[in-house]
């Protein structure tokens, strides 16, 4: 992978780099995430609109911003208070009283990134099963014990439950559905998650793009996303899905002169096609994998060459 491109998250609706929520020109769809050093999700999906958010001191913060859209970078938890107490917890362990699993929320007011581990109420809906969340804002939802509730739809609240990578950072599997597991946020959402090319246009399900999946600082691949925004070529991006189909979000020193942000969307190429013209000033098709990876070998960025 290419060293100088490092983004890694995903808010509700976003992977992180910084996580932002849904833009209101974005798609009609929330999930909730990832980081960037690319980033990723935002969103409650109860489709409400109140507004405020109130901090409750207790071992995480409640957000704010209910994922309806109007929002950049609305919070994954929604407007109302998180209910005390929290209990954070250990993903891998899955060390919650029974009855309850240890899922992903994001504790900051305003960011819209998981970024914390708590324990919430475990539903009955197996993994692939449609879910809804119990009240938008404290990550509990109707998916059972394997799984947390993605992609939801603003207006109906509902979802999809996905399951949680088992075993460890190390060594893990995804045994229900047999999908990759992807270690996003810095290891605080671990998802089994279909993998995608974004050299193949479509592969995604309706309302999805194929977003990069960085575990830690490493490239590890490509995962269906909701996007949080849909910036192109030069237009500013905050998170791994705030970007368009085709797209991808790389920081400034990177695109080039032509990025007037701290990080900008620029085009995904391919490495085999001389006749494809980037659109940044200086930019070539620089290949974000090496040479002899037997799935993205061909696939490149729109970026300053190093």
């Amino acid at each position: 992978m290419n060293s100088k491109t490092i983004i890694s998250m995903l808010a509700m609706g976003t992977l992180i780099f910084s996580a932002c929520g849904k833009d209101s020109d974005a798609a009609d769809t929330t999930s909730g995430p990832a980081t960037a050093t690319n980033s990723a999700g935002d969103g409650d999906g109860d489709g409400d609109d109140d507004t405020g958010g109130d901090t409750v001191t207790t071992s995480a913060t409640s957000g704010d911003g209910d994922g309806d859209g109007d929002d950049p970078c609305a919070s994954f938890l929604g407007c109302m208070d998180v209910p005390e107490p929290i209990v954070m917890c250990d993903f891998w362990a899955q060390d919650c009283p029974d009855g309850e699993k240890c899922t992903a929320i994001a504790s900051t007011p305003g960011e819209g990134a998981w970024d914390a581990n708590v324990c919430v109420p475990a539903g009955t809906e197996a993994p692939g099963s449609t879910c809804t969340t119990m009240e938008g804002v404290d990550g509990a939802d109707t998916c059972d014990g394997t799984g947390m509730c993605y992609d939801f739809d603003q207006d109906t609240g509902e979802g999809t439950c996905v399951e949680f990578c088992v075993g460890t950072p190390e060594s893990n599997t995804c045994p229900q559905t047999g999908h990759d597991c992807k270690q996003l946020n810095s290891g605080v959402l671990n998802l089994c998650l279909p993998s995608c090319n974004p050299l193949n246009a479509g592969e995604c399900p309706p309302g999805q793009v194929c977003v990069a999946a960085y575990e830690g600082d490493t490239l590890g691949g490509f995962i269906c996303f909701p996007p949080a925004a849909e910036g192109i070529s030069g237009e500013q991006c905050e998170c791994a899905n705030c970007c368009a189909e085709g797209h991808l979000c790389t920081d400034a020193a990177t695109y080039g002169t032509d990025c007037a942000f701290d990080l900008c969307c620029t085009e995904y190429c391919d490495t085999s096609d001389s006749t494809f013209a980037c659109q940044g000033a200086g930019q070539q098709c620089v290949p974000l994998f090496e040479e002899t990876d037997p799935n993205f070998a061909n696939v490149g960025g729109c970026q300053i060459p190093v």
